[in-house]
């Protein structure tokens, strides 16, 4: 007789809320880390060459996402998150053991941000791959939305905590706690169990297997319109987000100060967006909300053209932020629910690789469009990209009646 397939337990479950809290501690040390690191690079070399260095550290990240979801599918997300883990804590202490033996170097630290961000690119894809295989299908979105709880929680605690480590031990203390960080989230992944089928392990080289995820998604219509239109949604926020907020704040005399309100206001929209879903996922509406959303996005984008005061810029913003959390959990299980076990890591990892490289390219280019068309119009276009994502969207057949329950 067949023994009966064991139950996956929900999103509150303490399986899960152990490796939510793992995950958002070390996203904590991540986050105090990036800050002792600019805050030492500025004092050891100059503002742009800290910002050089910390740019330039992000490209292998993008380079090695699809290893890391080849890395996923053929070890299984487990494995590849526990040594990831292990590996990005030695690093770390081998960054404080050489700060505390020599004054810390540009060239030192941006080697050990350039290693961080490697490994992170193995992490992230076997993530996503994971969290289906820890939940029952109808708890992914609420999995998806407690997981990012955690995350942005641990992120925005970074940096006060960074700032405390920093004065109390200096860049070498926070590594130490970075290092402790990432040991904790490795234990907690170690005790997973997800189901599933057991990964191939195989002789067939990595870049056969990246074309083969590649093709995956290619070959199925509404698995590829689902990654555009991630791209397309991310392109759209990316840069009136990340440079638009300093550029508005500035054009009303509210300055650094505004600018800081309103990326707090945009996190506080996304973290209501990821509350809100694990309270009450979409289930059975989850096209109506992604396509609600997306266009409320639209017309918020518009509206951050031609609003010229502080308050209703902060409210903006919130509003923003509450969208493109909404639209980003949807779009996300949608992939998951939607990618057989044996290639969501690869798919993952190309998904991955949209929403890093939409922010790249929607930051290089919303200066340029400001200076040749204005604020208002630059505004107008990119809410003319969210249209375009749900115009895509909604030309799929399959997922016009997609669901999450």
């Amino acid at each position: 007789m067949t023994a009966p397939a064991r139950v996956r337990p929900g999103p509150m479950s303490v399986p899960y809320l152990t490796f939510v809290s793992a995950t958002g501690l070390s996203s904590l040390g991540d986050a105090a880390w990036m800050l002792a690191l600019t805050t030492t690079l500025i004092g050891v070399s100059s503002a742009t060459t800290a910002g050089l260095l910390v740019a330039l550290a992000g490209v292998p990240r993008v380079i090695a996402l699809l290893g890391g979801g080849v890395a996923a599918d053929r070890y299984g997300p487990v494995r590849v998150m526990v040594w990831t883990d292990l590996l990005r804590c030695a690093v770390m202490v081998v960054a404080a053991g050489v700060v505390l033996a020599v004054r810390p170097t540009a060239v030192v630290l941006a080697v050990v941000a350039a290693a961080l961000t490697v490994l992170g690119a193995f992490f992230v894809p076997a993530s996503g791959a994971l969290r289906p295989l820890l939940l029952p299908d109808e708890h992914l979105v609420r999995g998806n939305a407690l997981y990012l709880i955690g995350l942005r929680t641990g992120q925005a605690a970074g940096g006060p905590v960074g700032a405390a480590l920093l004065g109390l031990g200096g860049v070498a203390a926070v590594a130490a706690a970075n290092a402790a960080s990432f040991l904790v989230s490795a234990a907690a992944v170690a005790r997973s169990r997800p189901e599933g089928p057991v990964p191939a392990r195989d002789r067939v080289a990595i870049r056969t297997r990246i074309v083969e995820g590649l093709r995956h998604v290619a070959g199925d219509p509404a698995l590829r319109t689902l990654v555009l239109v991630v791209g397309l949604v991310e392109l759209a926020a990316a840069g009136p987000v990340n440079i638009g907020l300093v550029l508005l704040a500035h054009s009303i005399g509210a300055g650094d100060t505004g600018a800081g309100l309103l990326l707090t206001a945009f996190t506080v929209g996304a973290t209501l967006a990821f509350l809100l879903t694990l309270v009450r996922p979409v289930g059975r509406r989850a096209s109506t909300v992604l396509v609600l959303g997306v266009c409320g996005q639209a017309v918020v984008l518009g509206a951050l053209g031609v609003l010229d005061t502080l308050p209703a810029l902060l409210g903006g913003y919130g509003v923003l932020g509450l969208l493109t959390a909404l639209s980003g959990v949807v779009l996300t299980s949608l992939i998951q629910r939607r990618t057989p076990t044996p290639v969501r890591g690869r798919v993952m990892s190309i998904m991955s690789l949209v929403v890093f490289g939409a922010p790249l390219l929607g930051n290089a280019v919303i200066g340029a469009s400001i200076d040749l068309f204005g604020l208002t119009t630059t505004m107008a276009l990119h809410a003319l990209s969210a249209l375009v994502a749900v115009g895509v969207y909604a030309s799929s057949p399959v997922l016009r009646g997609a669901r999450l329950d």
